[in-house]
This record gives C-alpha cells, sequence and structure tokens, in this order.
C-alpha cells in the first residue's frame, strides 16, 4: 500500500496545524485550547468517535472495516507545553509569554492528527481498533498515569501502544529505534537538611544547613563514580537548592530538589537507600539532620521487539530503510509513555527533526526549532506501522 502520495496531499495542511499549535503553546494540564482543537478536528473525519478524557486528554478512536476487529493498537502523543520564554524569532512563534513547545508535543500532536486523517480514510483497508491518546501533562510526569486512572487502556483494551518524539540529534526525514533500554528511568528526590539557626558572623553557635548540603551534594556524586561499575549509567543532579532569607544569617534549613536516571532496575531499587545512607551520615557529621524524599516516577523504556520489526517493514516501504537510524546509545532522558509500557508492549521511536543548515538546538532549548520535513515523515511511518501491525 503506497501511502505516500496521500502524505504529500495533506502535509501541508498539517504543518499549517502544527504551527497555530507552536504558536498557542499551552502548559501541563492547562492544555484547554489545544484539547478543543484536537477534539474539533478528529469529530470532522469519518468514523471516529470522540472523547474527552479528564479535563484535557482526548481520545479518539476508529476502528476498521475489513473484518471484525480483534486487536486495539494506541496511538499517542503528548500535547503539553514547557515553561520557557520562547528565542526563535519564527513568524509562528509562541504567542503565550513565558511557555513554548520546546520539547516537539506540537510536532508529535500534529503528527498523530495527519495519521488519524490518513487512517480514517484507510478504515475499510485493515481490521482492528486503534485508539488515538492525545495525553495532557507529560512534562510533569503525570499525564499518562491520570489517563490510565480514567481507564484508557480500557473499551476496547489495549493490546499494544506506539508514541514517537522528535529528536534533533538525527536528521528530518529519519527516524530512529533501538533495541533494549532506550530511555532511562527517571525518579525525582527531595532532601531537607535541618539546621540550627543563627547568625552568620557566629556560626559555632549554629548548625549550618547550607554548608552540610553542599557536602551532600557532592559526596552523593560518589555513588556514580565509586559505587556503580564504569560500565554502567546513571546521573543525579539537582536542579534546585533553596534556603535562607538573607546574606548574614545562617538558615534553620535547606531544602533539595533533583532528578536520579538509571538504566536497570537493579540500579534503580538500589537508589534510595545509597542516597539516605550518604545524606544521613554527613548531616549527622556536621550536627544536622536529613530527611530523604524518593519518588519512583518513570520506568525505563524498552521497546517490544515484534513491534520493532512491524517498524522496520513499514520504513522500507515509505521512506526506505537507509533512512532507518539504529542509535546505539539509550538517552538518560525519560518520558511517562513508560507507564504503558508497565502495562502493555509497545514501540517508542525518534522522529529527526535536525535541519543540517541550521544551527543545532537540544530539546528544551528556547532555540529549538525542528525541521517540519519531520512531520510527513512521522505520518507515514506511523500510518504504515500501524497497517502493518493488524497484519501481523
Amino acid at each position: 500500500m503506497d501511502i505516500m502520495p496521500t502524505v504529500k496531499i495533506i502535509e501541508k495542511e498539517i504543518i499549517q496545524l502544527r504551527r497555530h499549535i507552536h504558536q498557542n503553546p499551552e502548559l501541563s494540564f492547562q492544555e484547554f485550547k489545544t484539547a478543543q482543537l484536537i477534539e474539533d478536528y478528529l469529530r470532522k473525519l469519518p468514523s471516529f468517535k470522540v472523547i474527552r478524557l479528564g479535563k484535557t486528554g482526548v481520545i479518539g478512536i476508529l476502528k476498521g472495516k475489513l473484518s471484525a476487529p480483534k486487536k486495539t493498537l494506541a496511538l499517542r502523543a503528548d500535547i503539553d507545553a514547557l515553561p520557557i520564554q520562547e528565542k526563535t524569532s519564527l513568524p509562528f512563534s509562541s504567542k503565550n509569554e513565558g511557555v513554548m513547545h520546546g520539547c516537539g508535543h506540537d510536532i508529535h500532536t500534529s503528527i498523530l492528527l495527519g495519521t488519524a486523517k490518513i487512517l480514517s480514510n484507510l478504515a475499510d483497508k485493515f481490521s482492528g481498533t486503534v485508539k488515538f491518546i492525545f495525553q495532557p501533562g507529560e512534562e510533569k510526569a503525570a499525564g499518562a498515569q491520570q489517563l490510565i486512572k480514567l481507564g484508557v487502556l480500557l473499551n476496547p483494551d489495549v493490546d499494544a501502544i506506539i508514541a514517537l518524539h522528535c529528536w534533533p540529534e538525527i536528521p528530518a526525514g529519519t527516524v530512529g529505534v533501538k533495541r533494549g533500554t532506550m530511555l532511562a528511568a527517571t525518579d525525582l528526590l527531595n532532601l531537607k537538611i535541618i539546621g540550627e539557626s543563627g547568625h552568620a558572623a557566629h556560626p559555632n553557635d549554629c548548625v549550618d544547613p547550607i554548608y552540610i548540603s553542599s557536602q551532600i551534594v557532592i559526596a552523593i556524586q560518589e555513588i556514580i563514580s565509586r559505587e556503580l561499575s564504569p560500565n554502567e549509567s546513571a546521573v543525579i543532579s539537582f536542579g534546585q537548592i533553596n534556603g535562607g532569607t538573607a546574606s548574614n544569617i545562617i538558615p534553620g534549613e535547606v531544602v533539595l530538589s533533583g532528578t536520579v536516571r538509571t538504566l536497570n532496575l537493579t540500579t534503580r531499587n538500589s537508589m534510595p537507600e545509597r542516597i539516605k545512607r550518604i545524606s544521613d551520615s554527613i548531616a549527622k557529621a556536621f550536627r544536622g539532620k536529613a530527611r530523604v524524599e524518593y519518588f519512583f516516577t518513570c520506568s525505563p523504556i524498552i521497546p517490544d521487539e515484534s513491534l520493532i520489526k512491524n517498524m522496520e517493514k513499514a520504513v522500507k516501504q515509505t521512506i526506505g530503510k537507509d533512512n532507518l537510524i539504529y542509535l546505539k546509545n539509550p538517552s538518560m532522558g525519560s518520558d511517562d509513555f513508560s507507564h504503558y509500557l508497565d502495562r502493555v508492549p509497545g514501540l517508542f521511536f525518534r522522529v529527526g527533526t535536525q535541519n543540517a543548515k541550521e544551527p543545532f538546538y537540544p530539546l528544551h532549548s528556547p532555540y529549538f526549532n525542528a525541521d517540519e520535513k519531520s512531520i510527513g515523515t512521522g505520518i507515514s511511518v506511523m500510518v504504515a506501522t500501524v497497517i502493518e501491525y493488524f497484519l501481523s
């Protein structure tokens, strides 16, 4: 089935849709206008059932007409933006102060809408049910869990799920996949260091939680360099340190927040004990106390082998096998798509957004600018992978 001509026909329309979404970004769980746009678009497509799940989740259900549907495949796109001030100077740059689609969720959403449009016109070519999940709150690592609790994987029950994600490290026009662990598990860490406040001129009369915190931040890195195998990857990073009200007052407490990223469950499960042991010991050594809160957030993402094979066939039929890149290394990034994979097999793949003529900027940069060639590529591969799934 040659779907490329159909993709070409709708590509301009979907690019304009993407630009509208990009220009009107909304933060996690505030995606009201984005959700309404998606819902309105899906309702115009033939054979679609559309459901609003939660306040900003939108679900589209399309049943193939070839025979009685036996399998249900879910396709997911995240729809939320980041709290970033855009600096791209694009003619369609964000109109919302301090909010930007800096992770490419506008690309993901438009690709899935284009996929929905094409599959709605191909319903008589496949047997099966496709469930389109437009998910809020991925950047808060909470949207997938919310929709799962609301029953997104049920009625009809989902047998497998697919998602894609922008990747500026590979060229537009290509897609990337990795066998084995593709993205890291990511967990959240809060530390409260408790001391005794007093005058900065008399530190001997105080217990300084800022000093204790600085020692803990440094010492925790010893887990990576001295407790884990050199062949194993993990990352512990602190993004926030809060404490104190004035330069001449030693505060009573300091709060640190960070993230822990690991590639296997053994290492992941060992991290709370390691961090608590070091934090407690250092705080005690300097007469303070440490309270550790550790939250398991997102599991590693490991694509299903049979779905990778479906995708390989789909790529050969559409953009060509030379445009499929096998990624060598896992990313220490994460995605709450992992919550779906904790329940059903799935495929997560990259869609290249790099334009060789433009400067390179990573995801979450205020200058990130995805090459729109990626939209047609993503639609083509997604549609063909769906067809292959139902044929397999």
